[in-house]
């Protein structure tokens, strides 16, 4: 019989912006588009430089990430789903994730994606107040975002997330409302709520440490956090992760990956990649990344071997660190960690490696065990930070509350 395929998840990052967001600090750039014809064939290279490590994998989730990739033409998009399908052995059922700001979201241009097998769109709305959307820099409107929305349903998406973000400067709880009550009126499948960060590097950091913008009130947030919360469990949205929701069946399979430490391959411009027990970074710059990966596939056609030259940085994480990881990521969802499973994995509980600081959130009221699961509680969620931080590997312990 055939060995059971095992999973895989690919996430490509498209880099290219009309305009960096002034909250971003994602790997993104404005005024490359001269780049794009050369990035295209870059990507489908690079996965086919990945493909020979994948042969016994099935592709299970695909995330179209950036960026902007709603950005990129229906040609070049065809192109990167072509070259994917062509290299790789895809689920039938697979995910296939693309990220979207409001502003490209025509229905013509999503009718293209759809039949492409693009089948779930994640929109990039952030707000429903123009006002706000200004702060945040944002080329689209409210309207326009709601339109995209409408035009995302015509073009036959049947599975669709808004981004959306809470605890912006000087905002009062009304008018998070009204946000969020406008897009739960557009019922969504999946909202992803975050709280706005300010992130060093960006113009929003850089806007607070001048004093020009108050930082965000974290009194407010936590207020906030909790009334979404309540209000999304009434509108009959599940609460999977500490910022994302889904109606039943619709969470992000691909996010699941990340949060349950399972393998995924990044390609594309300072795309991530967690594989047979490495870690590995490509280089941030879209150009030099191009340069690489060509360099690469080059010295591949010639010798039929060679090296990943677009990779810059790469790790193999010691079990001190994976055990961390297991325990910081699983958290972050709410059905939490089970202590069996993860003694399965490495030969003991997490108390063995960190008693400690368990039984001191225990005491804290932040952590719960729950049917031999370790979760978050409902403060925790909202404070989920002060527990990582004590699980971190090289962690000082704190003092005892």
């Amino acid at each position: 019989t055939q060995p059971q395929a095992q999973s895989l998840s690919l996430y490509l990052h498209i880099p290219f912006c009309t305009a960096k967001c002034g909250y971003c600090d994602f790997n993104s750039y404005e005024g490359l588009d001269h780049l794009v014809p050369d990035y295209t064939p870059a990507l489908v290279r690079e996965l086919g430089l990945w493909a020979p490590a994948a042969r016994s994998h099935r592709v299970e989730t695909v995330f179209l990430g950036g960026g902007t990739p709603s950005l990129t033409s229906l040609d070049d998009m065809e192109t990167i789903v072509r070259g994917l399908r062509d290299q790789y052995e895809v689920a039938p059922d697979a995910e296939w994730t693309l990220e979207a700001n409001p502003t490209e979201l025509t229905q013509e241009h999503l009718e293209g994606l759809r039949a492409l097998g693009i089948n779930r769109l994640s929109i990039g709305v952030q707000s429903l107040h123009d006002d706000e959307l200004e702060l945040l820099d944002r080329q689209h409107s409210a309207e326009r975002a709601v339109e995209g929305v409408h035009a995302a349903r015509a073009a036959g998406f049947d599975n669709v997330n808004m981004d959306l973000i809470f605890g912006l400067i000087d905002q009062p709880l009304e008018r998070w409302q009204g946000t969020l009550e406008r897009a739960i009126d557009l019922a969504p499948e999946h909202l992803s709520c975050y709280a706005l960060t300010v992130e060093p590097g960006t113009l929003l950091y850089y806007q607070v440490q001048k004093g020009d913008l108050p930082e965000p009130d974290p009194d407010v947030v936590a207020e906030q956090y909790e009334w979404t919360r309540d209000r999304l469990a009434l509108a009959g949205y599940e609460q999977y992760e500490i910022s994302n929701w889904s109606r039943p069946g619709h969470a992000c399979r691909h996010n699941l990956v990340y949060w349950r430490a399972e393998p995924y391959i990044g390609v594309g411009a300072g795309a991530h990649s967690f594989f047979a027990g490495q870690r590995l970074a490509n280089v941030d710059s879209p150009q030099r990344y191009v340069e690489l990966v060509n360099a690469s596939h080059e010295e591949r056609v010639a010798t039929g071997g060679g090296t990943l030259q677009q990779i810059a940085g790469g790790e193999t994480p010691d079990d001190a660190t994976l055990r961390a990881d297991a325990l910081i990521l699983g958290l972050r969802l709410l059905e939490g960690v089970s202590r069996l499973e993860y003694a399965d994995r490495f030969g003991e509980p997490p108390e063995a490696a960190f008693g400690e600081a368990i039984e001191r959130h225990f005491r804290t009221g932040l952590l719960e065990d729950r049917d031999g699961r370790l979760r978050l509680t409902s403060r925790g969620l909202l404070l989920a930070n002060e527990v990582f931080v004590d699980l971190l590997p090289d962690a000082e312990p704190a003092p005892a509350p």
